[in-house]
């Protein structure tokens, strides 16, 4: 016999202590509003009361089928309003009765038709409902069976709704699921995808597509989905081409979404858990392509992701590099070899993943040297993989520890023990252990086990910049002397990278400081010439720096000309180790570069070779110098070359000031800038550089070079000069750019250049953009700095993009939308 008894509801308000959780409170009248209408759907099964009444109860399977039929004839009923409001209201009663029969709502399964049609009717007037009540459809959905030909009419209504709550209940459905596999639903989601007005509805459109087995139906709208500037979608989109048997993505659909991952940053990954799901799909997709196509704009489009530096949690330099291992392992292994180089641990531990995409013959030398990392992190990672890839511990040889050629002989049995030490991944012994090492200087082998910690960043934090503290570099070199230096250069050696605060950026500076003196630099000034000597120009900055302060070898005279003479890293170091070059033999050198480069017409290289013969004082280059300023008469491409020919005769007495005022005379010839730039200043030549601010020479550049000259004069123009102003209108851009930073830079109003402003910082000209690089650096007033931030995201320059961000921080338009 089975207890009748029931709870008056009347009466629950006095125990709700019994069903509320601690801590918790209840909303009384809601339960009994809930208790009367389960007392109203249950009520003719309910046990009737009294002495009378029958105490056996009808079974659970009956019930649950009575039921049913029940909630099918409402659900018919109600399928058949034509008003919306009593629709409404009839499908919420629908929902709360089916979500109060719980599991009994399985019976349904007698009534396909009638169980699929009041999910449609949640569904449709789902934007009418509370959170509470779409939450309730959604479970029902997950109960209820779904084996009726409309469940493809639902699946179509929930992606035109967006109705995503509802299609994560319908799918757990397995046979939903498998009703996403008909052809022509495929197709009907098509064009739900290009019919849709939300990006929110198009992505829940594609991910219930992804549930087909092949949605080749739907191929060429997801295609077309791949545009569209929503990272959902198009994570989503690429994810499903990429997963369809056999993949659906094209070379172009790969090199399209590369192009727009490096051309914009990502939505923050951080700030919603599904855009980081987005991110990882994407990435994911993007590797199964290009293990399928590799086009060749795929290659560069990785290596322009390496070099952008997005803030991506996926899609990042690790994960372009193992990109590139899948596609194009030569790239690959050279970026590898690029990480693997460089200072910082968190740029070695990139090279992991590509690690594993590489064929073994690439890949096996690199993980040995991997093995022998100073930093757990890298190394453990390289060992593993070598484990999983050859079924065997990795050899690690001694020789691919940093510094072990300073032993000069096998180490012994004492410094193998320690290596176990230093190498594990208990910070505590490892200082404990450094400072025993300490104590035994000058050893080399307690050198070598140091050398271990010094290239874990994370543990020593070098190499270090600034003023905070000696670090441990600066110890080593006290401690250990000149095998300390030698110490060190090995460690730079090993990670020569990155460019710049890398290594050999901390010994110039330990040279600089004192720390290394310059007798005892001989293996720094080698590794610098080394440095200098490589092809490798990104490491020659901070070489020719070193080279600098402890003189070059003449072996690599004809390397440091090569730079000098050109627009390069290290150029500028290269000519200042020139100008101060102790062989005079030198000097033949450049002059003749100065004639073989007026000769053949070669500009840039002209102006340099010249700069620096001039400021040695070579006889010779003061000839040339003289033809030099003949050509620039007559050819405006001359002007930069004879600039400084002109400044630097000027300044040993060569060219007075009547040969400046003759140039001047005739602004209508190239000579005239070359005259008003080399003596900008000069009282002498004011008259004639007054006279010239009406002039409409040589498309008014004449009269920007005599505006700036007087600008810079003393007494200055005044920037507020009305004559300003009609040389800003009658002027081309690129030489009305550099008035405008010259303007800018003496306070100029901003009303009087804000249309001009706006108007250049967003051209395309390069020559327009150059004269405008740190112009931001003067507009400091908030109308100004409003500008700039209004105008950054149009400009097109990227250097120049770069330094007005630098100013007023990153804005970009906004080009992902998920809305």
């Amino acid at each position: 016999m089975v207890s009748c008894d029931r709870l008056d509801t009347a009466l629950a308000k006095h125990f709700a202590w019994c069903f509320a959780p601690p801590g918790g409170t209840v909303d009384v009248a809601e339960r009994l509003r809930w208790a009367r209408e389960e007392q109203a759907a249950y009520g003719e099964l309910a046990p009737p009361s009294g002495p009378s009444a029958s105490l056996e109860t009808e079974p659970t399977a009956q019930r649950g089928r009575s039921l049913c039929s029940e909630l099918a004839v409402a659900v018919t009923s109600a399928w058949a309003l034509a008003d919306v409001e009593a629709s409404v209201a009839a499908t919420k009663r629908l929902l709360s009765r089916a979500d109060r029969m719980g599991t009994d709502v399985v019976g349904m399964e007698a009534h396909p038709a009638e169980a699929v049609r009041i999910l449609r009717l949640a569904v449709r007037h789902g934007a009418r409902m509370t959170r509470r009540q779409r939450d309730r459809a959604a479970a029902v959905a997950e109960l209820i069976p779904l084996a009726h030909p409309e469940v493809a009419d639902l699946l179509v209504e929930v992606a035109q709704a967006g109705d995503r709550t509802m299609a994560e209940g319908i799918l757990s459905d397995e046979d939903a699921a498998e009703i996403v596999d008909d052809g022509l639903l495929v197709a009907r989601l098509a064009d739900v995808l290009d019919a849709a007005t939300s990006h929110a509805s198009r992505a829940l459109t594609i991910d219930i597509l992804r549930h087909a087995k092949s949605p080749h139906g739907a191929t060429l709208a997801l295609r077309r989905a791949l545009g569209l500037p929503s990272f959902a979608v198009r994570a989503r989109a690429l994810h499903a081409l990429a997963a369809a048997d056999p993949v659906a993505v094209t070379e172009g659909d790969v090199v399209a979404v590369l192009r727009d991952l490096v051309a914009h940053p990502l939505p923050d990954g951080l700030e919603l858990e599904e855009q980081e799901e987005d991110e990882r799909l994407l990435a994911e997709a993007l590797i199964t392509a290009l293990e399928h196509v590799q086009p060749n704009q795929a290659e560069v489009a990785l290596l322009d992701l390496i070099d952008a530096e997005h803030d991506t949690l996926w899609l990042d330099a690790a994960w372009a590099t193992e990109a590139l291992a899948v596609s194009f392992p030569a790239t690959a292994a050279v970026m590898v070899d690029h990480w693997l180089k460089c200072a910082r641990a968190h740029e070695r531990t990139r090279a992991l993943p590509a690690l594993r995409r590489l064929p073994t013959e690439l890949a096996e030398p690199r993980l040995r040297l991997a093995a022998g990392d100073p930093v757990f992190s890298v190394r453990d990672a390289a060992r593993a993989q070598w484990l999983d890839r050859f079924g065997r511990t990795c050899p690690v040889a001694l020789e691919d520890l940093p510094g072990v050629a300073l032993l000069r002989g096998p180490p012994s049995e004492r410094f193998i023990a320690r290596l176990a030490v230093m190498q594990g991944r208990i910070p505590d012994a490892r200082a404990a252990m450094a400072r025993a090492l300490l104590t035994e200087a000058p050893d080399p082998e307690a050198l070598v086990l140091l050398l271990q910690l010094a290239g874990d960043d994370a543990e020593s934090q070098e190499p270090r910049f600034g003023p905070e503290g000696e670090g441990w570099a600066v110890t080593l070199v006290t401690r250990f002397g000149a095998r300390g230096v030698e110490g060190l250069c090995a460690l730079a050696a090993r990670f020569p990278e990155p460019e710049s605060f890398g290594w050999m950026r901390r010994l110039g500076d330990l040279i600089e400081r004192g720390a290394i003196s310059s007798e005892g630099a001989a293996c720094v000034r080698a590794l610098a010439a080394k440095h200098v000597a490589s092809e490798d120009t990104g490491r020659v900055d901070d070489a020719m720096r070193v080279l600098a302060r402890l003189g070059a070898p003449i072996e690599l005279v004809d390397r440091i000309l090569a730079l000098a003479l050109d627009d390069d890293f290290g150029s500028m170091e290269a000519r200042a180790l020139l100008v101060a070059w102790p062989d005079r033999g030198i000097d033949v050198r450049l002059a003749s570069e100065m004639a073989m480069s007026l000769a053949e017409r070669d500009w840039v290289r002209l102006r340099y070779a010249s700069a620096v013969a001039l400021e040695r004082g070579a006889p010779a280059a003061r000839v040339i110098a003289h033809r030099i300023l003949e050509v620039a008469v007559s050819e405006p491409e001359a002007a930069e070359a004879a600039v400084e020919c002109a400044r630097h005769l000027r300044a040993a007495g060569a060219l007075d000031d009547a040969w400046a005022v003759a140039a001047l005379a005739h602004p209508e010839r190239p000579i005239f800038a070359v005259a008003a730039r080399a003596w900008r200043g000069a009282s002498a030549i004011r008259p004639a550089l007054e006279a010239t601010l009406g002039s409409r020479a040589r498309g008014g550049a004449s009269a920007v070079d005599a505006a700036i000259a007087l600008l810079e004069s003393d007494p200055a123009l005044s920037p507020r000069d009305r004559r300003l102003a009609a040389i800003l209108e009658s002027s081309m851009p690129a030489h009305r750019a550099e008035l405008v930073y010259a303007m800018c830079a003496r306070g100029a109003p901003l009303s009087s250049l804000a249309r001009h402003l706006e108007e250049l910082l967003v051209s395309p000209d390069p020559n327009v953009a150059g004269a405008l690089v740190g112009v931001s650096v003067w507009l400091t007033s908030p109308k100004a700095r409003a500008l700039l931030r209004a105008v950054a995201p149009r400009i097109v320059d990227f250097e120049l993009r770069a330094d007005v961000e630098e100013t007023v921080g990153a804005v970009a338009l906004p080009y992902w939308a998920e809305s």
